[in-house]
């Protein structure tokens, strides 16, 4: 690690035992990051804390691994008893229903555990079939979710905004309905494929996001849709969402051990670090440190 690399927070991880998980069950469904024979087995903290020390990690946030809505509580219950005996995580964000009717009961009893955070409900649709998380592109717009994203409000979560390019007027729709609820974009918003097209409506869609000041943006998961990255396709998503999202509002995340896949955590956390040296180096640690501890309020 370079003498004057800045300590990392990492945003966006899972750990988990594979019995719990029910999308890494057998057989195998398909899914819209390809192959991934890889992660079909234990991926415990101890393995985590290996992969991400030497590379200067030294906080995390772990994003729920969708045990089911059934056993989201029992997902935070572990990762919470987890983090009282490694450290590792930090910070939990715990998997919800937005228009579950018993959201605020289930938002209390996760708030028991201290390293909760936030909520997530991936809302992403696009036409696809792989790349439907909900059963229309509209839903995080809904009036059948508003009342849950009041309850955020209330109980002063934040929420991890999953959508694709093409959702972007209902994301912008939901962040102005509720100005005073803090959201990230994840995953950079998903750029999928790489034709200058594509590459327009993404920006375009982050743009139109960006304008929302209640919202902050996630660089992870860069490799989901390209089944792994290269250096110019790494770089040309992280300056283009430093660029259109500023500095002060971008967050770095790994996916990791999805990105597990592609890379070690030191190659992935490398490629980051060399496109984020051509900035100056107070910009590098708001981006891999700062602006997390402070979102994240670790």
């Amino acid at each position: 690690m370079h003498h004057d690399a800045a300590p990392v927070i990492d945003t966006h991880h899972h750990i988990w035992m594979r019995r719990d998980i029910p999308w890494l069950a057998d057989p195998a469904p398909p899914r819209m990051f390809g192959d991934y024979f890889g992660l079909r087995r234990d991926y415990p903290v101890e393995e985590w804390m290996n992969d991400v020390a030497p590379a200067g990690v030294v906080k995390s946030v772990h994003v729920t691994a969708n045990w089911g809505i059934a056993r989201a509580l029992d997902e935070t219950r572990w990762l919470q008893s987890i983090a009282d005996t490694h450290g590792f995580p930090h910070g939990i964000v715990f998997q919800a229903d937005m228009a579950d009717p018993d959201l605020e009961t289930r938002i209390k009893a996760h708030k028991q555990f201290p390293n909760v955070r936030g909520v997530r409900h991936q809302l992403y649709w696009d036409s696809h079939p792989l790349r439907q998380s909900t059963s229309r592109p509209d839903l995080c717009a809904a009036p059948e979710l508003r009342r849950g994203f009041a309850l955020l409000e209330k109980h002063d979560l934040h929420f991890e905004l999953q959508v694709f390019a093409a959702q972007a007027p209902y994301a912008v729709e939901l962040l102005r309905t509720f100005p005073d609820i803090r959201f990230i974009l994840l995953h950079s918003g998903m750029l999928t494929e790489r034709t200058p097209q594509a590459i327009e409506q993404w920006r375009a869609a982050l743009m139109a996001i960006a304008a929302c000041p209640n919202v902050q943006v996630k660089i992870s998961g860069l490799g989901m849709f390209s089944m792994g990255w290269t250096p110019a396709q790494l770089r040309q998503v992280i300056r283009d969402t430093i660029q259109i999202f500023g500095v002060g509002r971008t967050i770095f995340g790994s996916n990791f051990p999805l990105e597990k896949l592609h890379a070690g955590y030191a190659d992935l956390l490398a490629a980051y670090r060399a496109v984020l040296a051509e900035y100056p180096r107070d910009d590098r640690r708001r981006v891999l440190h700062d602006n997390a501890a402070r979102f994240y309020r670790l």
